[in-house]
């Protein structure tokens, strides 16, 4: 969100990441399955796989992804149905992949209200901290 675009640029970045948002937009050609996993998803909704081997991943929790994790590791093997994931909206076929931002997603929306939105927060933000004093 603007926010946390905001907070990104304070850090230093130049842009910012917002693929899980656009997963779950309106144009967006995967799922429903996998859109409304993530629109109903929270902060504690995914997981970090694979940290003892690469790739490292985030993905939503769900049955397929409890048992990765538990395991530590994770066969490539495991991304082989990815396209039933996308676009059977089958979330067990392969990990969906998703960022912590899903805490943040509570309805699909079309890429130009998204965009829009982030702008509006993110200039929000920006307006607040330029117009605002510090006093100690």
């Amino acid at each position: 969100d603007g926010i946390g675009m905001a907070a990104a640029f304070a850090a230093g970045a130049e842009g910012i990441q917002m693929g899980t948002r656009f997963v779950s937009s309106e144009e967006s050609p995967v799922h429903e399955n996998f859109k409304g996993a993530i629109v109903s998803g929270s902060e504690q909704g995914t997981y970090i796989l694979n940290k003892k081997s690469k790739p490292c991943i985030r993905a939503l929790k769900t049955d397929l992804t409890d048992k990765i994790y538990e395991e530590g590791e994770m066969d490539m093997s495991a991304l082989g149905g990815i396209k039933n994931l996308y676009f059977g909206g089958d979330m067990n076929a392969a990990p969906a992949l998703a960022g912590q931002s899903i805490g943040l997603i509570n309805r699909v929306m079309p890429v130009e209200e998204i965009i829009k939105q982030t702008m509006k927060e993110f200039n929000n933000v920006c307006d607040t901290l330029t117009n605002s004093k510090f006093e100690l």
